[in-house]
C-alpha cells in the first residue's frame, strides 16, 4: 500500500509509536534489541512497528551530507503570481539544490532552503533558476550564516529523562579511520542512506559489491568528520505538533549569540539560525495549535527583551523535506532527490 493510497486511513501515532520515534531521533541506527528494554516492547514488535511507520510515511530515517560536506545555504523567499505557486514548487522540488520547500501564508508564498557548493554556485542557482520559472513575481534571499540548532536536534517528548539517557548510551561514537573515503564510495553511500538511513552494513555492501568492513569504516569516517549525518523525521500532522511556522527576527548584533542560545531552550523551536539579510535570526517552530503562534510571540517578547519579531509565516503545506517528497497530507513518499553533495566529491 502506498502512502498516497493509505493516507486517509492512518490514525494518529500511539504512545508506543512516539516513544519509538523519539528513541530513533536520538539514535537513528539503534538496534531493535538495544531499544526493546527501554521502550518496553520486544525487538520483533519494534521492527514491525517501524516497518508500518516508515511504510506509511509517518516517520523515516535518512542520511544527509553533514555540515562539513555542505557549502553555503540560504532561505529563498518567493512571491508567486496567482495560481502559479504549486507549479513553481513542483518544478523546484526536482532540484537537488532545493532541500526543503514550504508553501506558506504570510509575506511569502514559498519558503525554500537551498544550497550549493560555493557562493558563486548558490547565486547562479538562485538567479538562473528564477529566470527560468514562470510566475515568480519577487524573491528575497537570506544567507544562513551560523545555526544555533537544527531540526535534527528536535525531539518528541514521550521518553522520560532516564529513558533518554538509556537510549543515548546505545550510541557508539564513530572514530575517523585512516585516510579519506574514496569519492565514489562516499557518493554511493550517501545515495543509499538518503533513501533508507537504517540500511544495514551488509545490505549496503551487497548493493555496492564490496566488503562490509569497507562500508563500516567509510561510514565511521564520514560521520566522525562531520560529512555524513543520519536523522529521524516524523510527519508533522501526526506528531502532536501539527502547526509549523517561520519567524523572522531582528536582534541587536551584540545580543545575537545570547538570544540565539536562549531561543533554543523553547520546546517549539526546531531550527534557529543567524542570517544575513533583512532579518538576522530565523526560527522554524512546531506548535500544537494555531493559537500558539501568538502565545510563542508573547513568550519571546517576555523572556528575551530586545528581540523584534519582524514577520512570521504559517506553513500551509510542506512539499519537500531534506530531499524527500511529501504528499498532500504531509506523509513521506518513496521519492527522494538526494541533497547537493558536491563537497563529498572533494574526498
Amino acid at each position: 500500500m502506498t502512502t498516497e493510497d493509505s493516507s486517509t486511513q492512518i490514525a494518529s501515532l500511539d504512545e508506543t509509536d512516539k516513544r519509538l520515534i523519539q528513541a530513533l531521533q536520538i539514535n537513528p541506527r539503534a538496534r531493535w534489541a538495544a531499544l526493546a528494554p527501554i521502550i518496553g516492547v520486544d525487538s520483533v514488535t519494534l521492527a514491525r512497528r517501524w516497518e508500518r511507520l516508515s511504510g506509511n510515511g509517518l516517520a523515516w530515517v535518512a542520511g544527509h551530507p553533514g555540515p562539513e560536506a555542505r557549502g553555503p545555504s540560504a532561505i529563498l523567499e518567493i512571491e508567486a503570481d496567482p495560481g502559479t505557486t504549486l507549479e513553481i514548487a513542483n518544478a523546484l522540488a526536482a532540484d537537488p539544490e532545493a532541500f526543503t520547500i514550504d508553501h506558506t501564508a504570510g509575506g511569502r508564498d514559498l519558503l525554500v532552503i537551498v544550497g550549493a557548493t560555493d557562493l558563486e554556485a548558490l547565486s547562479e542557482y538562485i538567479m538562473g533558476r528564477m529566470r527560468r520559472l514562470d510566475g515568480v513575481r519577487a524573491t528575497r534571499t537570506l544567507l544562513l550564516s551560523s545555526p544555533f540548532t537544527d531540526a535534527g536536534q528536535w525531539r518528541l517528548r514521550s521518553l522520560s529523562t532516564d529513558e533518554v539517557a538509556s537510549v543515548e548510551r546505545t550510541i557508539t561514537t564513530p572514530s575517523a579511520g585512516r585516510g579519506q573515503v574514496e569519492r565514489q564510495l562516499a557518493h554511493d553511500l550517501l545515495q543509499i542512506l538518503g533513501h533508507d538511513g537504517r540500511a544495514t552494513v551488509t545490505t549496503i555492501a551487497r548493493e555496492l559489491g564490496t566488503g562490509p568492513r569497507r562500508i563500516r569504516e567509510a561510514f565511521a569516517t564520514l560521520s566522525a568528520q562531520g560529512r555524513l549525518v543520519v536523522r529521524t523525521e516524523v510527519a508533522r500532522a501526526h506528531s502532536g505538533w501539527p502547526v509549523h511556522a517561520w519567524y523572522f527576527l531582528r536582534v541587536p548584533a551584540a545580543m545575537a549569540e545570547r538570544v540565539g542560545a536562549a531561543i533554543t531552550r523553547l520546546n517549539e523551536v526546531r531550527m534557529a539560525a543567524s542570517t544575513i539579510g533583512p532579518y538576522n535570526l530565523v526560527l522554524s517552530v512546531w506548535m500544537r495549535t494555531l493559537a500558539d503562534v501568538q502565545r510563542l510571540e508573547a513568550a519571546i517578547d517576555e523572556r528575551i527583551p530586545g528581540v523584534s519579531i519582524a514577520d512570521r509565516s504559517v506553513v500551509l503545506r510542506s512539499l519537500k523535506k531534506e530531499g524527500r517528497y511529501l504528499n498532500a497530507v504531509g506523509l513521506a513518499t518513496g521519492v527522494t532527490v538526494p541533497l547537493q553533495d558536491s563537497l563529498l566529491h572533494r574526498a
